[in-house]
């Protein structure tokens, strides 16, 4: 089994929190516009899928950078189309996102009473430094162990889900790797807090320390480029053809 950091806690809450209490700067009306027409962090995996022919390459080859697979492709006519039409996409719903929504803040203050995070400061939709068309909805930012990370909360409602997230070390495959990697670029922290609750509560829960790679997030930040360029060059030529060519001039 690979080791890795991991902290089991076993602390009973006291007490109840309404998660309904205060006002939510995520999943209102303006994140939503603020969202719109950009990539976003729980979305960045898409971007970053490649073909079968360098799957297996090292990011930060260029090689790798434009070999863009279907759900990229899918995903960059998603954002274009909402970013040239000014609509919106309706967002998917689940029993697992609700349980989320509603738990996340309950396991923030748990976190606080237990003692392992303090200063916390929730985030709504944050830029990626300097560029605008991409960001990550953060959890928030917070004091671990004396330093300043990203907050990045799972609350799930089976032993599958929380399998997925916590039964390896967060890696490259890992299905949250790239959030983790938009949530620091976005921040500008070097590490981001994985926490991760057991099933159904917030009692109980996970932790692992994931660190930022310039290289990933470099990668991120040239592949929304890319797509950038393709999605300017929508109107001349058709969709394929322009990110073809906007693929083809990045490695000039």
């Amino acid at each position: 089994m690979n080791k890795f950091d991991e902290i089991r806690s076993d602390f009973v809450m006291i007490g109840s929190l309404d998660s309904t209490a205060s006002d939510s700067l995520q999943r209102t009306e303006e994140w939503l516009e603020k969202r719109k027409g950009r990539f976003t962090g729980s979305k960045i995996k898409e971007l970053m899928g490649c073909g079968r022919s360098t799957s297996k390459m090292v990011w930060g080859r260029d090689e790798k950078l434009v070999d863009l697979g279907a759900k990229a492709e899918k995903y960059i006519y998603n954002v274009g189309k909402e970013r040239l039409t000014g609509l919106r996409s309706m967002s998917a719903s689940s029993k697992q996102m609700d349980h989320g929504t509603e738990h996340e803040p309950l396991l923030i203050q748990q976190l606080i009473d237990d003692g392992v995070i303090t200063d916390f400061e929730e985030l709504g939709f944050e830029y990626f430094g300097d560029y605008k068309n991409g960001g990550a909805s953060v959890d928030g930012i917070c004091t671990y162990k004396g330093e300043r990370v990203a907050l990045e909360l799972k609350c799930w409602v089976s032993w599958d889900g929380h399998f997925k997230r916590m039964y390896q070390q967060v890696h490259e495959g890992h299905d949250d790797f790239w959030q983790h990697q938009s949530e620091m670029l976005a921040t500008g922290t070097k590490k981001c807090l994985y926490v991760v609750a057991a099933p159904m509560q917030v009692e109980q829960y996970d932790i692992q320390i994931v660190k930022a790679s310039e290289t990933h997030q470099q990668c991120i930040l040239d592949r929304c480029k890319i797509a950038d360029k393709a999605i300017e060059l929508w109107d001349v030529h058709p969709y394929p053809v322009a990110l073809e060519i906007a693929c083809a001039e990045f490695t000039k």
